[in-house]
């Protein structure tokens, strides 16, 4: 027999606003406070997947999907990998590629 779900639209659109938020609880690296642009393994990250992230961790905070500590925690490791990461100073990140003015950070 096929069990039937019985979900509003709000309960069914959190539940996927949830699993989505999940991507980056699980591609976060809290080392430099980066997230992988894709799961794959040895993925890089973009100034626009961290931006999305940083974005998120208030809602999510209002939400109950984290602690206000683990979002002010998760924004701090970011910023300061980006206030020490100019394209010169590789050390902060583990794998970096220079192109032109641009550096790409490895997760």
């Amino acid at each position: 027999m096929v069990e039937t779900f019985t979900q509003s639209d709000e309960e069914l659109l959190d539940r996927f606003q949830r699993a989505a938020f999940g991507y980056f609880l699980e591609e976060f690296n809290a080392e430099n406070g980066l997230v992988a642009d894709t799961s794959r393994a040895g993925s890089p990250c973009s100034i626009a997947v961290v931006g999305f992230a940083l974005s998120a961790y208030p809602v999510a905070v209002e939400r109950g999907w984290m602690t206000r500590a683990d979002a002010v925690n998760r924004t701090l490791a970011t910023l300061r990998c980006a206030s020490f990461a100019p394209a010169s100073r590789a050390k902060v990140r583990r794998r970096p590629v220079s192109r032109g003015s641009t550096t790409t950070f490895w997760t």
